[in-house]
């Protein structure tokens, strides 16, 4: 391919364009599987392999294709069906004994059911069935990131590229100056969404002004905490988007190499992932010479080995280098000397995500959305003791109660609400006090708890503080990286006090103790994991201390989930009370 940058990005997306308009004009029925690892979990895989044999069997004249995931991860499996000049309309539960009943009530009859579908993607309705935009789980969302997911085969750049992918890069290369795209990504606001919500422009900024080289980059796609699965949702729907944004950063900071660094647990992220650079270096969008400009950045994808630990960059790093995942002392900023001691800038998924947003809105338009320190929108993952559960995208300071009762639909089971369990082991919870609370991470800082990278488990009141307490203080003690002291003995220390309380063995002096050694563990530990391991326990004991005396005091278990206490008045509740022990 000849040409100058522009004029080779235009023929690329010249034919992206025609073959998205061929697919979506098609004159068969098209069957659209979306498949990420929430439907796969439940079956979506089947369901995709039993509709591809029906069709290639002549029951029905369809294609069916594979699409991301769109959220609404309660209904999967999911399926959209689309007749030739018709909209698509989303099928839910479609599990794979379900699947020729889809084939022979509505392929094969060419009539959409309302009794089973759940919603018309678009904005116009058809007869018993809604639009996708005016369901309640959608209706309080305002969805950036999201966009595509579920719309379009995320193993396929054309689809990207046909509906605006990658412009933003181009035009970064071809109109932009470095400082123009520092300027935009300022305006912003833009802070990270990994948790620790650093200024984006400020990390940039100071890997840019760092002289040595090579420089490196990171997307951090780590996520090894239980119930939090908005990044790889979005490399599994959506990966280009991801890599668009690395590209622009790449360009702005003059960076040499990037990895995607995917936990070890998430093979079809890490899958995605190299199909999507695979293809970025097949026309041109990677490598040497990009697009024919003087550009060249690597891209590459490494696999961590289950570690949780490797979350926390220095230890990201020394994992990549070979070396155990343990985190390292920051006595130089990873942005001046990072991995091999060289110029390294690390950001999470969604942070990147939202550059080329940023650079297609402008950064002051971008910044009126979300609150003054947090902008912009925030996805989140809820799930736990609620109707919907899923992938959602609101504004930053959208309150805790839209979340939880307009999006989420309340409790299941017609409980009531107990406390909501942000940022997974690491969090401080939320309490019933906390439902107006906006969802920012100033709000959350002054509330004494953290917003987190996203993950949001909600529970009712059969929920046991004592039980998931030992949990989220075992988790922590297990993937101690053991360098800390403190963090080695004290995560192991709180794990021993909740689990004497559930067998009657409690002290009051305990209390006491968990308050104590929160605050020394924080000042005592090189990273993120060792300083946030005791959050979740001291706010327990801030919130639920009752309920902690009373398993200490009286030896009771109300929600009657500790099994050797008495006086549980819902011993039949039992496993429904138990916390949600994994994620997909």
């Amino acid at each position: 391919m000849s040409g100058d940058p522009t004029s080779r990005f235009a023929a690329l997306r010249g034919r992206a364009v025609a073959e998205w308009a061929a697919l979506v004009q098609s004159r068969q029925t098209r069957i659209l599987v979306q498949l990420a690892g929430c439907g796969i979990a439940v079956g979506a895989m089947e369901t995709f392999q039993d509709l591809v044999q029906a069709t290639r069997g002549g029951t029905a004249e369809a294609t069916v294709e594979l699409v991301g995931c769109s959220g609404l991860c309660y209904l999967e499996p999911i399926v959209e069906v689309q007749f030739p000049g018709g909209p698509r309309v989303l099928y839910g539960g479609v599990t794979p004994d379900r699947a020729p009943e889809l084939i022979d009530t509505v392929v094969s009859r060419q009539v959409h059911r309302a009794d089973w579908a759940v919603a018309v993607r678009g904005p116009d309705a058809l007869p018993g069935i809604p639009s996708l935009e005016t369901l309640p789980f959608m209706k309080s969302q305002l969805r950036r990131v999201l966009v595509r997911h579920g719309v379009i085969d995320p193993t396929q750049i054309g689809h990207y590229i046909a509906l605006g992918g990658y412009s933003q890069f181009v035009r970064a290369l071809t109109s932009l100056s470095p400082d123009q795209v520092f300027a935009e990504v300022t305006a912003s606001g833009l802070v990270g969404r990994g948790g620790a919500a650093f200024p984006t422009a400020r990390k940039w900024e100071t890997a840019r002004k760092t002289p040595a080289r090579p420089k490196y980059m990171f997307c951090n796609a780590e996520e090894g905490e239980p119930a939090i699965y908005k990044d790889r949702r979005i490399i599994e729907s959506d990966p280009h988007l991801v890599l668009e944004g690395m590209l622009i950063a790449g360009l702005a900071i003059g960076i040499d190499k990037g990895y995607v660094y995917i936990g070890g647990e998430h093979h079809l992220a890490a899958e995605r992932a190299r199909i999507a650079i695979a293809q970025m270096y097949e026309i041109g969008l990677a490598g040497k010479n990009i697009l024919g400009s003087d550009l060249s950045l690597d891209l590459e994808v490494r696999v961590g080995a289950g570690s949780y630990a490797v979350g926390e960059s220095s230890a990201m790093m020394s994992s990549l280098e070979g070396k155990r995942g343990m985190p390292r002392p920051k006595l130089v900023r990873s942005a001046e000397k990072g991995v091999w001691a060289k110029p390294t800038n690390m950001n999470n998924v969604e942070t990147y995500a939202n550059v080329p947003i940023i650079l297609e809105m402008g950064g002051a338009e971008y910044a009126k959305t979300g609150t003054r320190r947090s902008t912009g929108t925030k996805l989140f993952a809820p799930s736990g003791q609620i109707m919907r559960g899923g992938l959602i995208e609101v504004p930053f300071g959208t309150p805790l109660r839209t979340i939880v009762f307009d999006i989420c639909g309340g409790m299941a089971n017609g409980g009531a609400f107990k406390f909501a369990q942000p940022g997974g082991p690491t969090g401080g919870a939320m309490p019933a006090s906390m439902l107006d609370l906006p969802m920012s991470n100033e709000d959350c800082a002054k509330a004494g708890t953290v917003l987190g990278s996203g993950g949001l488990v909600i529970f009712d009141q059969s929920a046991c503080v004592v039980d998931l307490g030992i949990y989220m203080m075992a988790f922590n003690s297990i993937e101690s990286c053991t360098r800390c002291t403190t963090c080695r003995i004290g995560t192991a220390r709180l794990t021993d006090i909740f689990q004497r309380m559930s067998r009657g063995e409690g002290h009051l002096e305990d209390l006491e103790t968990i308050r104590w050694l929160g605050p020394v563990m924080i000042e005592t530990t090189l990273c993120g994991l060792g300083q946030a391991a005791p959050v979740p326990a001291v706010s327990l004991v801030d919130h639920f201390r009752a309920e902690l005396e009373e398993h200490i005091v009286h030896r009771q278990c109300s929600s009657g989930v500790c099994r050797i206490l008495t006086a549980g008045p819902n011993p039949h509740r039992l496993e429904d009370a138990r916390v949600l022990k994994i994620s997909v």
